[in-house]
């Protein structure tokens, strides 16, 4: 497990969903908004990147209030389509 540490800039829950072999309908999951500076041209400069962060619901009433405020989320990690994905963890 790692720690995430960021600036919060929003939390929003994610529009459900329809499993397109299944017809199940998943629910959306709640997500973490942070934006953040990325170096790029081996140090000439940063770009602004959104990083976003799903929770377990659970997790929802921790993060709801704290937009604006320096926040720690535990996170796991998984790969997606060749790129390295961050999920938030309950502790």
């Amino acid at each position: 497990m790692l720690v995430y540490k960021g600036v919060l800039n929003n939390v929003f829950k994610k529009a459900n969903f329809e499993d397109k072999n299944t017809g199940e309908v998943k629910l959306g999951k709640y997500q973490l908004e942070f934006l953040t500076k990325k170096e790029v041209n081996k140090g000439e400069g940063f770009q602004t990147v959104l990083e976003r962060i799903s929770i377990p619901n659970e997790l929802y009433s921790k993060y709801a209030n704290e937009v604006g405020e320096e926040v720690e989320v535990a996170v796991d990690t998984m790969v997606n389509k060749g790129n390295v994905v961050l999920y938030g963890v309950a502790v």
